[in-house]
């Protein structure tokens, strides 16, 4: 397919400060598949969802001694992508403090900056990578669903920062998920008046990391930007269905064809490839 790189993930659990003998094993083995036809292997190191939450100084030294004992172990691995969409409360809670103040970015900026003191302690040649954010959220602390936007955080993830009265970054890129609303909808489609962050809002993300960081220890419109995951849910033609059981689910009758699919997969490469980041 041409790709040069592959993510895979290791899953942290409270407790944790050094992975299983097995996962080493497991993660040894794909980083040489990987090498051995030149694609370069990435890291995600994550909680589960969001009963496991590192929202304590406890539970940060935890993971951070667990992501830092993974590169300790596992030389092979140096790009590690901290969290995943910690903007959501599908893997992070709270989201909002009692007076709706967002303390999933204050505690997850405590929890990069950790991980970053860690990693760098193990190799100045580890990349440490933040975000991974969700590409939209609804930044109302009444609502049933507790969510921030990409934009909101970001400008939070800065606020933080710079209240912290720290001297070193936080993190070496800065990882996004660009989904789109509905898999129907191309690439190229932008929100330049709404608070969501798609592949076309690239300009609208360095504006933001900028407008968060810059003139301070940690880079921000110049900052390396991943897209660590996008996808386009397609319809499985009736030759293949056999093995399927929930073809009823109401995320089914969001998928296109293959055609479109594939389609929009090269839109998307294409969009990518001419940004700077």
């Amino acid at each position: 397919a041409g790709f040069e790189a592959v993510i895979t993930n290791s899953f942290w659990a409270p407790g944790q400060r050094e992975p299983s003998e097995q996962e080493v094993a497991e993660l040894r083995n794909a980083a040489g598949a990987a090498e051995r036809v030149g694609v370069r292997p990435l890291l995600v190191v994550q909680n589960v969802g969001s009963r496991t939450t590192p929202h304590t100084p406890e539970l940060r030294t935890q993971f951070a001694a667990y992501a830092a004992s993974l590169a300790r172990q596992l030389p092979a691995y140096r790009d590690f992508i901290i969290g995943n969409e910690p903007n959501i409360n599908r893997f992070w809670l709270p989201q909002f403090g009692p007076n709706g103040e967002n303390v999933a970015a204050r505690d997850y900026l405590a929890l990069l900056a950790a991980s970053y003191d860690a990693l760098k302690a193990v190799s100045e040649d580890v990349r440490v990578i933040g975000g991974a954010l969700a590409p939209r959220g609804g930044d109302d602390p009444l609502s049933s669903r507790h969510t921030h936007s990409p934009t909101q955080f970001i400008r939070d993830l800065g606020r933080y920062y710079r209240e912290s009265g720290r001297t070193e970054p936080v993190m070496d890129a800065f990882a996004h998920h660009p989904y789109l609303e509905r898999a129907m909808i191309p690439p190229d489609f932008a929100h330049p008046r709404s608070t969501t962050i798609s592949l076309a809002d690239y300009d609208k993300l360095v504006l933001l990391l900028g407008e968060a960081f810059d003139g301070t220890a940690q880079p921000g419109a110049d900052l390396p930007i991943l897209y660590a995951e996008f996808g386009v849910q397609t319809q499985i033609p009736a030759s293949h269905q056999e093995p399927y059981t929930n073809l009823q689910s109401p995320l089914a009758f969001d998928a296109v064809d293959e055609q479109t699919q594939a389609k929009y997969y090269r839109e998307a490469f294409a969009l990518a490839s001419c940004q700077d980041g």
